[in-house]
C-alpha cells in the first residue's frame, strides 16, 4: 500500500504504530483499570482482545519486518541503533505477549474442566498483570523509537559492524628508470645506467679499513 500520512513512509508501518498508540495502548490501560475496579468479566474480554490483536500484528507484520531488516546481520549489527532498538523491542514485546497469553488462558480456564490442562497455574495474577502492562507500554515506546529511526530520521549516523573494513592498498613509491635518450632531454631524470650503478655499489661489501700499528722503539 501507499503512504498513509503523506510522509513517504509505508502504510503498514504507520498504520501499525497508530494502532498501538491510539487503540491498543489505551485499551491496555482500560483493561488494567477494569481489573482494579474488580470488573473481572469485562477485564477478561478486553485483555483477550488485546492479546489476539497483538498476535495478528506480530505474525503478519513484525516478524516479517524483523526477519528481513535485522535478523540477517545478527549479532554483528547490534552496534547499529537501527538494529539494536527493534531487537530490544522484540525481547520486551515477546515477553509481554507470552505472559499476557498465559494470563488470558488462566482467566478462561479458571473453574472449568480445562483448568487441569494449564501447567504452573498461579492464583494471584495482580503482579504478573502489572508487569505485563509495563512491558507492553515499554514495547510500544520502543516501537515508536524504531519507527523514528527507520522512517523519520534514517540519516542518523551509525556504523554497521557486519560490514568489514577493507584496507586501502597504495602503490609502493619508487623511481622509474628511463633511457639515456630521455635523460638527455631532461637532466633531472634518472637513467637506467645510474640506477644499475647505484644498485651495484650497494651490493658490494665494504672492505675493512686497515690501519698500521706504530712500531715502538726497543
Amino acid at each position: 500500500m501507499g503512504d498513509l500520512l503523506g510522509t513517504g513512509v509505508s502504510f503498514n508501518a504507520t498504520a501499525t504504530l497508530m494502532a498501538y498508540v491510539f487503540i491498543l495502548a489505551p485499551t491496555m490501560i482500560i483493561g488494567f483499570l477494569l481489573a482494579r475496579s474488580k470488573r473481572f468479566g469485562r477485564h477478561k474480554l478486553v485483555m483477550t482482545f488485546v492479546v489476539l490483536a497483538n498476535w495478528v500484528l506480530i505474525i503478519a507484520l513484525m516478524i516479517v519486518s524483523y526477519a528481513a531488516g535485522v535478523a540477517p546481520g545478527l549479532p554483528h549489527n547490534l552496534n547499529n541503533i537501527a538494529n539494536l532498538l527493534p531487537t530490544i523491542h522484540l525481547a520486551t514485546g515477546a515477553t509481554a505477549q507470552l505472559l499476557a497469553t498465559y494470563l488470558v488462558i488462566l482467566m478462561w480456564t479458571e473453574n472449568t474442566s480445562l483448568e487441569r490442562f494449564v501447567p504452573f497455574r498461579i492464583k494471584r495474577i495482580k503482579t504478573p498483570m502489572r508487569l505485563t502492562l509495563a512491558l507492553w507500554l515499554i514495547t510500544i515506546a520502543l516501537g515508536a523509537a524504531t519507527y523514528f529511526v527507520w522512517y523519520v530520521r534514517p540519516d542518523i549516523p551509525y556504523q554497521d559492524a557486519g560490514t568489514p573494513l577493507v584496507p586501502v592498498v597504495t602503490e609502493e613509491a619508487g623511481i622509474e628508470p628511463v633511457t639515456t635518450e630521455e635523460a638527455e632531454a631532461d637532466p633531472d631524470v634518472v637513467t637506467t645506467e645510474e640506477v644499475e650503478a647505484e644498485n651495484s655499489e650497494d651490493d658490494t661489501p665494504a672492505e675493512p679499513e686497515v690501519t698500521e700499528e706504530p712500531v715502538g722503539e726497543d
